[in-house]
């Protein structure tokens, strides 16, 4: 063969090398785009949007689509590395939510990137998500769609979600309940039921409310947070739910507020509900002098909250008066529930007869649609003179007297010992079971120094407060500071929303003129002006011109009203608090006489008596029973082992007259210190107090020889008594091991064999001390508190699920909770689901 002639590399050959070594490194270089592909989930309705050798600028504008809504789901990135060409890939996940009429097309679209702006290719969705309002919706309902101004009304929220997306719901919601007044929402209420098919789990929530302003309202929109299933992830049985969060927003319905009708009575003061109002006179037959207690109460449902106060009464001067003071209590968890409370104590300087009452009050019914006036009867009130006391008066001797006849000796009876007074509660007992730490020389003295400085400022604070509590001028100073509020807020308002703030300046310019009535009239207004005083009169025109506007048949005020308004309030003055009255001998001397106590006791004693008094156990001393019950309670629900706390609960609630829960609180603090003598006393006597107590632990009111020893320590120290005697078993054991390998005397053997004796007998008494508790001792006890019912699924609102009665007292383990329910299993194997407040957890 002919050898091939030698390559030449003349210059039109280097120039062709290049160039095709410049088009090798432009094919080399990665190409930007972006696309859609379907996600690797499984689900037609996930998609990635993928951004190749390039980055989004910022969260891309999708394409808007009707019905359609585009949810992020994650972000991922990676990076490819294929001969030596680099590529570097985000990925944008999204689930897609349409309509169900598959499939649906995305249109292109342009998005920007860090490569400038770059096109998007349509794209066909396979199958997109139902929509949200398919899976989960809410709503709130009113009870009706029109209500009166300030009536009561029910409003419930429902929740419904599809039982196929394995609903996650929380107990809470979201929700502005601006501008009504509304109570707590109550406890949430789960059924199940079938709609079109679709079985779905329903959650209620109630409350009542009040709308204060007659307006045309558009409730704010709750917002619920629940998760639901979108599907899988992985295969076969190692897969799992697929969870996505969603907040699901309810309707915003529409409230029709509708005013009070006119024609209001004299009397009207603003209440709207049903009402019912009680005068009660104690005594009604007494002596000059005698104090006699004139009560009446207002109890009903209504806009409490706006209510001013129960009307005035007269009575005749022939007593004196001591100034009531109103109180009232609301029904627990309740807004617009509550009993109004006036006691007017009446001391008699006359003998003679004197009417009481009657006493009217006027409210607007809003079932009736009508005002209603009801009336407390007269009392007719006795007063006798004075009683003459005698004096001299003895009973005459009848051994001496000839005119009494003979009396005969009583005859001997067989004497009796007294016997000893019932159980009743015990002291509470002291601290919580933890030593304090003791003190050092110079903070013992700053300790001791410390409660005077306290007392001399907290006298100061106290006289200043009573100085000020006592001027006369205050109630008139306050009302004058908040008249300007309320002629700005009359100034902001529309036509329609001026009854409040009128309202409430007339009060506030009763007060201010020193007028007690909780509703006065304009004469009342010119009774109280001083003669000559030439503002009253001013005073007096406005006062009239706003009765005109509240109940006359034209609801307008003057157009210079708000003007003369304030030029009145700037002219009537009411000179300030002077703050040297607290020198006053009546503001000081109450407090002198506990200085001068505790310049002679030591600093100790003061620091004892105020420790006793912050604490729970003061509060049980001085009888405020339902304030240590709550103090205590905090206490067990931050550290339920702390079973001193639990003691005293106990006490404090069978002062309360809760004895099933007492003994339950009782019981589990003898489960956690049996070997107290206090503890071990009041859970005995719960027990026969109560009737009842749980099975497993009635054996130790009257213990045998087992649970006698067992009662000496509660049952996790006998585990722990069980673990170190079984490691001084082994230890024994080893040593014999030992021993027998490398020899040693009979000594030694002796004493290995019997500490392997002494471990194991050990061991088994300790397991005998932890066993003779039962159930007890499971970390999981919890003991029934009160008589209740044992239901077969969480809820109350199912009337068709069996259920059992549940007494008192029963022991039994918690398994699992769902929305403030608790399942539970008793020892024979029973299971079922009770109200959390039912149980008292013995350990957590």
């Amino acid at each position: 063969m002919r050898p091939l002639p030698p390559l030449r590399t003349g210059p039109g050959r280097r120039l062709l090398w290049m160039l095709l070594a410049f088009a090798g490194a432009a094919l080399a270089l990665p190409a930007q785009s972006v696309r859609w592909e379907a996600g690797d989930s499984g689900l037609g309705n996930s998609l990635l949007l993928i951004f190749e050798n390039c980055e989004p600028e910022g969260q891309p504008a999708l394409p808007a689509i009707s019905g359609v809504t585009f949810t992020p789901a994650g972000r991922s990135e990676s990076t490819n590395i294929v001969n030596f060409s680099v590529s570097r890939t985000i990925a944008l996940s999204y689930v897609v939510r349409g309509p169900q009429n598959p499939p649906l097309q995305i249109p292109a679209f342009t998005v920007r990137t860090s490569k400038g702006d770059l096109p998007v290719a349509a794209f066909n969705v396979a199958a997109p998500a139902a929509p949200l309002d398919s899976l989960a919706r809410a709503r709130l309902l009113p009870a009706r769609p029109t209500v009166w101004a300030g009536e009561v009304f029910g409003l419930t929220y429902e929740l419904s979600a599809a039982r196929r997306t394995n609903p996650q719901i929380s107990p809470t919601f979201d929700w502005n309940p601006a501008p009504l007044a509304a109570e707590d929402w109550s406890k949430p209420e789960v059924t199940e039921a079938v709609a079109n098919g679709d079985r779905r789990v329903n959650v209620t929530f109630r409350t009542r409310a009040i709308a204060k302003v007659p307006n045309r309202l558009k409730l704010e929109a709750a917002s619920h947070l629940i998760s639901i299933q979108t599907g899988t992830i992985g295969f076969g049985i190692i897969s799992q739910p697929r969870m996505e969060q969603v907040a699901v927003p309810s309707d915003q319905p529409v409230l029709e507020v509708r005013p009070l009708p006119s024609g209001a009575p004299a009397g009207f003061g603003g209440a709207v509900g049903q009402f019912k109002l009680v005068s009660r006179v104690v005594p009604e037959r007494a002596a000059v002098g005698e104090p006699v207690t004139w009560t009446l109460e207002l109890t009903g449902t209504g806009n409490w909250p706006d209510l001013g106060g129960l009307p005035a009464r007269t009575v005749s001067q022939d007593f004196q008066v001591v100034q009531p003071k109103a109180k009232r209590v609301n029904v627990e968890g309740k807004l617009f529930d509550a009993t109004l409370t006036e006691d007017v104590v009446l001391v008699p300087t006359k003998s003679g007869e004197y009417a009481l009452g009657p006493v009217s009050f006027s409210y607007f019914d809003p079932q009736a649609g009508a005002y209603r006036t009801i009336t407390a009867p007269r009392t007719t009130l006795t007063i006798a003179g004075a009683p003459v006391p005698r004096f001299n008066v003895t009973p005459p001797d009848p051994a001496n007297d000839p005119a009494s006849p003979a009396v005969a000796a009583p005859p001997a009876r067989e004497v009796t010992p007294a016997a000893a007074p019932a159980g009743i509660p015990r002291d509470p007992l002291a601290g919580e079971a933890r030593a304090t730490m003791p003190f050092t020389a110079r903070s013992l003295g700053w300790s001791l120094a410390a409660p005077g400085l306290a007392v001399f400022a907290w006298w100061l604070a106290l006289a200043y407060g009573r100085a000020r509590a006592s001027d006369p001028l205050r109630p008139r100073r306050e009302a004058r500071a908040r008249l300007a509020g309320h002629l700005a807020a009359l100034a902001r308002a529309g036509s329609g929303e001026r009854r409040g703030p009128l309202l409430a300046w007339q009060q506030d310019t009763a007060r201010l003129w020193g007028l007690e009535h909780a509703a006065p009239s304009s004469r009342a207004l010119a009774a109280a002006a001083a003669p000559g005083d030439g503002g009253a009169e001013a005073w007096l025109r406005l006062w009239q011109e706003a009765d005109q506007a509240l109940y006359g048949p034209r609801p307008e005020l003057p157009g210079d009203w708000l003007d003369r308004a304030q030029t009145a309030l700037a002219a009537r003055r009411v000179p300030g608090f002077r703050p040297w009255t607290l020198l006053r001998p009546r503001n000081l001397m109450p407090f002198a006489a506990g200085l001068v106590v505790w310049a002679g006791l030591a600093g100790s004693a003061l620091e004892a008596a105020a420790t006793a008094a912050a604490d729970p156990a003061g509060l049980y001393r001085r009888g405020d029973f339902a304030g240590a019950e709550k103090a205590w309670r905090r206490g067990v629900e931050q550290a339920p082992g702390n079973w001193i706390a639990r003691h005293n609960l106990s006490l404090a609630l069978e002062q309360l007259d809760r004895n099933p829960e007492a003994a339950a609180h009782a019981a589990a603090a003898f489960v956690q210190q049996p070997g107290h003598e206090a503890v071990r006393w009041h859970f005995a006597h719960t027990a026969g107090r109560g009737g009842t107590a749980p099975a497993e632990l009635v054996p130790f009111l009257q213990p045998d020889l087992w649970r006698g020893w067992a009662r000496h320590a509660p049952p996790a120290v006998w585990e722990w008594a069980a673990v170190v005697a079984a490691w001084l078993a082994a230890g024994g054991l080893a040593g014999v091991l030992t021993l027998a390998y490398r020899g040693g005397g009979p000594l030694g053997r002796r004493l290995a064999w019997a500490g392997v004796a002494l471990g194991l007998v050990s061991t088994g008494f300790a397991l005998a001390g932890s066993l003779a508790y039962g159930p007890a001792a499971h970390p999981a006890a919890a003991i029934v508190a009160r008589a209740t019912v044992l239901r077969s699924i969480p809820t109350e609102a199912d009337t068709t699920q069996k259920t059992t009665s549940l007494t008192a007292g029963g022991l039994a383990r918690v398994e699992g909770n769902f929305l403030g329910w608790r399942r539970i299993a008793f020892p024979n194997g029973q299971t079922g689901w009770v109200r959390r407040e039912d149980l008292v957890p013995i350990w957590r």
